[in-house]
């Protein structure tokens, strides 16, 4: 089932006298970006929290934010970092003498680097709090992908109503064309018949010449290639969760097929089709955007 890129999860795990809360956010992106705001304990686990959540989501933004709450402080009791605090002196002094600041440093400027601060070592419960902090993930991450789900199906009704008034407006376009093809055809054939009055003119020739342009005039095969990408718009949409990158390329060539249908067909009517599927290959990308 196809899923939106935005939605909520939350979740929670209890060990000791300790609660990890667990929020994960998700909007539209590109491609999969996470954004994590840790305690300082669950600092060193940050590669393995961003893989469990690459197995589960594919594509987003997403903002990842743990949090321990505790009636003990032994957790909470943090020390200095004396190697920390000296690299980052150096940096600061660095700055300021490129930049050119008289301004001197002061504590809140080192305050802005959670680097400088460590939990005591004889009170670290750092594995215990990962290990009750992945329970909540992913319970977090469950949360999210079914609201991503609730919001993919409301997507995928507006998707397939679109590509129904797409589909609709291709069947129209070829009928015209057949009778547009019939009409043309007849008076390329009245003008080859006033032409060979002229006996300097080679028949042959000429036939081949009408033929290559009542071939340009046919837009069979792109009606045929529209109509063979809308099946496979819908078998992916019906077959596959991560739909997004494939869907958006379909439609770039669904949209060059409508383009050359509007360079090649010399009818209103068709025109006035054109502009229709153009629109709504355009609402179907917006919506192509916000899919996982």
């Amino acid at each position: 089932m196809v899923s939106s890129m935005t939605g909520l999860g939350l979740g929670e795990s209890k060990f000791d006298n300790r609660t990890v809360s667990v929020e994960i956010r998700s909007v539209n992106n590109r491609y999969l970006e996470l954004s994590t705001r840790l305690p300082v304990g669950l600092y060193a686990y940050e590669p393995s929290l961003k893989e469990m959540i690459r197995k589960s989501i594919h594509r987003g933004k997403l903002y990842i934010n743990i949090s321990v709450q505790s009636d003990q402080n032994d957790y909470t009791r943090l020390k200095v970092v004396p190697e920390s605090v000296s690299t980052i002196r150096s940096l600061l002094e660095s700055l300021r003498e490129e930049a050119g600041i008289n301004e001197p440093i002061r504590l809140d400027h080192f305050l802005q680097y959670t680097e400088i601060f460590e939990p005591e070592e004889k009170n670290d419960n750092s594995d215990k709090i990962w290990k009750c902090a992945q329970e909540a993930v992913i319970q977090a991450l469950f949360n999210l992908r079914e609201m991503r789900k609730q919001e993919g199906s409301v997507l995928l009704e507006d998707i397939y109503q679109h590509l129904a008034e797409l589909e609709q407006a291709v069947v129209t376009v070829k009928k015209i064309a057949r009778t547009n093809l019939k009409q043309s055809y007849q008076k390329m054939v009245e003008r080859v018949r006033k032409l060979l009055e002229d006996k300097t003119i080679d028949a042959d020739r000429l036939y081949t010449e009408m033929a290559i342009m009542a071939d340009k005039l046919d837009i069979t095969e792109e009606c045929v290639r529209l109509e063979s990408h809308h099946a496979l718009f819908r078998d992916i949409l019906q077959k596959e969760e991560a739909v997004g990158k494939k869907l958006n390329f379909l439609l770039q060539e669904m949209n060059r097929e409508v383009n050359t249908i509007s360079s090649k067909a010399n009818n209103s009517e068709i025109s006035h089709l054109v502009v229709i599927m153009k629109e709504e290959i355009e609402k179907l990308r917006e919506q192509a955007q916000n899919l996982e």
